[in-house]
């Protein structure tokens, strides 16, 4: 096994450390079923944090390998250095009237309040004209999407934790803006998601843990990394009641009976002269997650992110020794029989369905790519056929769109474990 795969699988059996908290007021997330149904259109509003795309790619990622038979329609509405009054691509009310009401949501997530504290330490008028610009935003939200599920996620702070600072008190101050949402959500009637403190609480674990790569966190104080955005998206599944389960399968090595096949289908089980082998149809894929890169690792390691991505596989009544364990003979890794009985999480591992997932994110960062250059071309120029030409980007985006979901026809695979000599 690689010496990565081992330590993510270790942690795994070890228990994982729980810490993303997800605050929900007021509002339709008390339901177990997941929060989003065929024929929602989602809308991210927010600032260059969403304009990131990381988050909102990531939702996606969650959402559709999760639920690959799900038809839902995802569009990215952030603009850097936007308030809740809006910014230079237009104030609150041309922003909603050019990048909301268009796309017909029937699901708006906000998250704004990094830009709104004007980089200085708490200030009481900043702070009220903070608080008054979002009713009126919400207002033009529900004006321009009349019946939309809004969701307010809270804003992420300006990071003081892991290195200096260039704003000094500003932490504090986007930290109130974050604080001053669950109220604003119970006076709108409108859920809260707390994406502040599962962000802060990991950046204290990983100032902790090694200061240099904690510092590549959120490399500017301002925008997380891109493996920090799926602590961020993590705490918006879990308020939506994502199932944690890609597939949970158990199957006895002595009887070859299958005794848990949770979201998958198991077929074929047979002994082999030092092993076993069997097929399996999953309905789930695991998250594309980077293990290249180390601070994804590092991510992994100091975060619950892991269990939300659960792809378990248990084999009982081995006989001692370690087994080699190959999908569609692509060796995945080496395991003791102690660690398949007590269970290994391949979501944690490159596998061929972890491949499958890749290519779904490669094209959604393709699609994304077409969405950014529209908003440019919409909001920055003015071109003499500016919808015909935005008409074009947005048929690519759908092409893209269309390759991805190709990527979630998932195929059944072939497992073969094999007692090494």
């Amino acid at each position: 096994m690689r010496p990565d795969s081992s330590s993510r699988l270790l942690s795994f059996s070890a228990g994982l450390l729980i810490f993303a908290s997800v605050l929900v007021t007021s509002g339709p997330l008390h339901a177990q079923d997941f929060y989003l149904h065929d024929g929602d259109r989602v809308s991210f509003y927010g600032d260059s944090i969403t304009a990131q795309r990381f988050y909102t790619r990531d939702i996606q990622d969650f959402a559709e390998t999760r639920y690959p038979s799900l038809q839902v329609q995802y569009h990215n509405a952030g603009v850097p250095g936007d308030k809740v009054t809006g910014g230079y691509a237009g104030k609150a009310a041309e922003r909603v009237e050019r990048d909301i009401q268009p796309f017909h949501p029937t699901v708006i997530t906000v998250m704004l309040g990094m830009n709104d504290g004007d980089y200085m330490p708490p200030d009481a008028q900043v702070f009220s004209d903070y608080q008054s610009g979002y009713h009126n935003l919400l207002a033009l939200l529900r004006a321009a999407a009349p019946g939309a599920r809004i969701t307010l996620i809270e804003n992420t702070a300006y990071d003081e934790i892991t290195h200096g600072t260039e704003f000094a008190g500003y932490m504090a101050t986007t930290q109130r803006n974050a604080e001053a949402t669950p109220a604003l959500g119970q006076r709108e009637n409108l859920p809260v998601i707390d994406d502040c403190s599962p962000v802060e609480e990991l950046l204290r674990r990983a100032a902790t843990a090694d200061p240099s790569l904690a510092a590549m966190l959120v490399p500017d104080r301002i925008h997380p990394s891109e493996p920090l955005h799926w602590i961020m998206a993590e705490a918006v599944m879990k308020a939506w009641h994502v199932d944690p389960v890609v597939s949970d399968v158990t199957l006895s090595a002595a009887t070859q009976e299958v005794s848990v096949s949770r979201r998958a289908q198991v077929t074929a089980v047979s002994a082999t002269a030092d092993g076993l082998e069997w097929d399996q149809l999953d309905e789930a894929l695991p998250l594309p997650l980077n293990f290249d890169n180390p601070l994804m690792e590092f991510v992994l390691r100091i975060s619950d992110l892991a269990s939300v991505d659960q792809e378990l596989l248990r084999v009982t009544a081995l006989p001692s020794g370690d087994y080699a364990l190959t999908i569609d003979q692509k060796a995945v890794g080496t395991f003791s029989a102690v660690q398949l009985g007590q269970g290994i999480n391949l979501a944690l591992m490159k596998t061929p369905m972890w491949n499958e997932a890749r290519e779904y994110d490669d094209a959604l960062g393709r699609r994304s790519q077409l969405e950014d250059a529209d908003f440019i071309l919409m909001a920055e120029t003015h071109v003499s056929d500016l919808p015909a030409a935005s008409r074009i980007l947005r048929e690519g985006e759908e092409q893209f769109e269309q390759k991805a979901r190709v990527s979630l026809r998932i195929p059944k695979h072939h497992y073969v474990l094999t007692r090494s000599r």
